[in-house]
């Protein structure tokens, strides 16, 4: 996993399980991919973890975790990714926050041109003619900082959506906030009469932390 961002290294990467039934959705489950086997268990046993199999590309442990929120630590602002973009063959050519351009854009703080209105906004991204969502968290685990860093990624509407008040607290904040990554169920029934069930994450509950309360999780 070794990934740098900022001051070290990733441990692992966590992703919401996100799926789509025809039937209610059963244990909450997210997933975890790190290349430590100490980090795999750790985990594991916090959140009623299962292997799946190896990931490809290496020795990479992945597990199934079953819980319906978990909270991390986050450090700064800096740790916060809130954005939409679109990536085509040549890399990034769009990022923004609905109305602005964001860096690194040339034309950053200028208006980005996306619809105002929610729904044309996802139908853009579903044609591939507008951005979409690309949210992301780097964290420590609230329940077992001493591993390390994790980072969480998602393209969900949901997420970037729950997560775009949350982001000014936590930049309101100063320094480290406490939150909870939530896996939500909504169930519709289609113009066939299927019954159909999804999944998806969101962010809630921004806490700040005192710089002698991060201390004691950090050294944790």
């Amino acid at each position: 996993m070794a990934q740098v961002h900022g001051r070290e290294e990733l441990v692992g990467q966590i992703t919401a399980d996100e799926g789509r039934t025809g039937r209610r959705a059963g244990l909450w489950s997210w997933l975890l991919t790190t290349e430590s086997r100490e980090v795999a268990e750790c985990v594991s046993e916090l959140y009623q973890g299962e292997a799946v199999g190896a990931a490809p590309g290496g020795d990479l442990h992945v597990r199934k975790l079953h819980s319906r929120g978990i909270a991390v630590i986050v450090a700064s602002a800096a740790d916060v990714r809130h954005r939409l973009a679109l990536e085509k063959e040549g890399g990034l050519v769009h990022a923004c926050d609905g109305s602005r351009f964001l860096p690194p854009m040339l034309d950053e703080g200028k208006p980005c041109g996306c619809p105002d209105d929610p729904f044309e906004r996802k139908a853009a991204a579903r044609s591939g003619a507008g951005p979409r969502p690309d949210a992301r968290l780097v964290f420590c685990l609230a329940a077992a900082p001493e591993l390390g860093e994790l980072s969480f990624q998602s393209s969900a509407w949901q997420l970037y959506e729950s997560l775009e008040s949350l982001s000014h607290k936590v930049e309101r904040t100063g320094g480290p906030a406490q939150m909870e990554l939530v896996l939500r169920e909504q169930r519709l029934a289609t113009r066939s009469g299927l019954d159909v069930s999804f999944s998806y994450p969101e962010v809630h509950t921004v806490r700040r932390l005192s710089v002698a309360q991060a201390g004691l999780h950090l050294a944790a």
